[in-house]
């Protein structure tokens, strides 16, 4: 049997799917990421596979392919990452060599969003035929991948979708990135957080998620602080459609699991923007934009479907094997 591993790596989790000749999961873990140094970070993710293929019953000698996806300035082609902080790999680091010299297997390696961008486009092209996307991750951080014309657009310098560090305001607050008044100080989650610090009187510092609970539940001051990130980001969408005219927007992130308390003010946002322009409400229509499940883990699988494909041999033993289209694949979180 010849199987895959796709992996997203983040600073504080490493996700590992494993799937079979026909992309169908068999195992999968979750392990805290080992970022005390490069050669713990690959101990690391070579332990998480490990787990994966326990749980799938199946060993390493079975392993064809992995493809990765982690934060930080990826080169795929030299396989490299640099400024990938919460890692501490501030300096290019060859991190597709040194995964294929500890696993023995091709590596396929890309930044985590673009990564995302590519689940996100297998899954929304399931269920229509598509050629574009935006995917737009709202985290910790604030970025887009993009799929045009069918493939992963990177840019010039490998920083294609960075719309989090696009300034909306020279006198707004500072943003980790050093500037000031970037979307992503208005619209992260931890500027939702922060905005929110004030809130309760009992001095409980309250999470994202539980700023849009507040707000859900009728909290006046906590429904101001969504509203306000949600016109951001409806700004944002309707920029990934006028630069890119891009056939979906999807967006993901840990802030968009607050689910409906997510949803309702960004579609309000929306409804704002097309209510005042003709040309907004020609380009963003509802339907054009979309929030991915909670329960599909887009950074996996688009690992999944990075790992480098197998050789027309190896093809053909898979078409005799599998026939059958492959459903997308609901991963846990």
């Amino acid at each position: 049997m010849k199987l895959r591993v796709g992996l997203d790596v983040g600073g504080t989790k490493t996700a590992a799917l494993i799937v079979n000749e026909a992309g169908r999961p068999l195992g999968q873990a979750i392990q805290p990421t080992e970022a005390d140094s490069p050669q713990r970070l690959v101990d690391g993710i070579r332990t998480t596979i490990d787990r994966a293929l326990h749980d799938a019953d199946q060993s390493m000698n079975d392993l064809v392919a992995a493809g990765v996806g982690i934060p930080g300035q990826v080169d795929p082609i030299k396989g490299t990452v640099r400024l990938a902080v919460n890692l501490n790999l501030s300096e290019p680091y060859p991190l597709r060599h040194a995964l294929q010299e500890a696993l023995g297997i091709p590596v396929a390696l890309e930044n985590d969003v673009r990564t995302a961008a590519w689940g996100a486009y297998h899954w929304a092209r399931h269920s229509a035929p598509l050629n574009s996307l935006a995917y737009l991750s709202v985290g910790t951080g604030i970025a887009a991948g993009l799929i045009l014309d069918g493939r992963l657009y990177r840019g010039a310098n490998g920083m294609a979708g960075e719309i989090g560090h696009i300034p909306l305001d020279a006198t707004g607050p500072r943003c980790v990135c050093g500037s000031y008044g970037c979307l992503e100080a208005y619209a992260a989650g931890p500027a939702i957080a922060s905005a929110a610090a004030t809130l309760p009187d009992d001095g409980h510092m309250p999470t994202t998620n539980e700023v849009y609970a507040l707000a859900a539940g009728g909290h006046l001051a906590a429904a101001r602080i969504v509203e306000r990130a949600a016109g951001h980001l409806a700004r944002a969408v309707y920029l990934l459609l006028m630069t890119y005219d891009v056939e979906k927007v999807v967006l993901g992130g840990g802030v968009t699991r607050a689910a409906d308390a997510f949803e309702r003010p960004l579609r309000h946002a929306m409804d704002n923007l097309r209510a005042a322009s003709s040309l907004a409400s020609s380009m963003m229509p509802d339907e054009k934009v979309v929030i991915i499940p909670p329960d599909y883990s887009a950074g996996v699988m688009g690992a999944v479907f990075l790992a480098p494909a197998p050789t027309p041999a190896d093809r053909q033993e898979e078409n005799e094997k599998s026939r059958e289209a492959v459903p997308p694949i609901v991963v846990k979180q």
